[in-house]
């Protein structure tokens, strides 16, 4: 699936550097400082990431896939570890001055927090498209479409959002509709 979305990327899918920040990190935890860097300048080579700084989202997903098969430990399923970076990449963003915006608009309920993340992608991100829909009033729908990070990163990301602004833990299951696993449903409960 991964490999599909990498190459039905295009050079005008792109996102913020801080996707990279927060990955190299949870590539360190995972490979270690030295191995990380190599998996690092493998795939990126000299160049600098700045965090508020568009880059292609092919060369974070090729990262995110060399990292997962330089780690030796292989203790986690592959779409699990996935969502670890997903998980990362929350934990990152509600660390900056924008996710701690975010989270003090959203305040600790779910649906709300959840009914601005179209909109927060929108503005780290240039592809996908991204809607959510209240199911109950313990539950909800994301609907992605053209979501080039998959179905599995977008799980980490829901999981950890819930848990470090609302509070809340949520079960979580996906249905893919596609076979690169770019368009698919996000159904949550908590």
């Amino acid at each position: 699936m991964l490999n599909l979305r990498i190459r039905a990327a295009t050079e005008k899918d792109q996102l913020l550097g801080i996707f990279f920040d927060s990955s190299f990190e949870n590539l360190e935890r995972m490979l270690g400082p030295t191995e990380a860097k190599a998996v690092r300048t493998e795939v990126l080579g000299s160049r600098n990431i700045v965090s508020f700084f568009k880059y292609p989202v092919t060369d974070l997903l090729k990262l995110v896939d060399l990292g997962l098969q330089r780690n030796k430990t292989g203790a986690q399923a592959y779409s699990e570890a996935i969502s670890n970076f997903g998980r990362a990449a929350v934990n990152y963003f509600f660390d900056s001055q924008a996710g701690k915006m975010m989270s003090f608009l959203s305040g600790d309920e779910p649906h709300r927090l959840m009914a601005s993340s179209p909109s927060a992608y929108k503005a780290v991100t240039t592809f996908g498209e991204r809607t959510y829909e209240r199911a109950g009033p313990r539950a909800g729908r994301l609907v992605c479409q053209g979501e080039l990070l998959g179905a599995a990163w977008m799980k980490g990301v829901v999981e950890q959002a819930l848990l470090k602004a609302a509070k809340a833990t949520v079960r979580v299951r996906l249905e893919v509709k596609n076979p690169s696993g770019s368009d698919f449903t996000v159904h949550l409960e908590w």
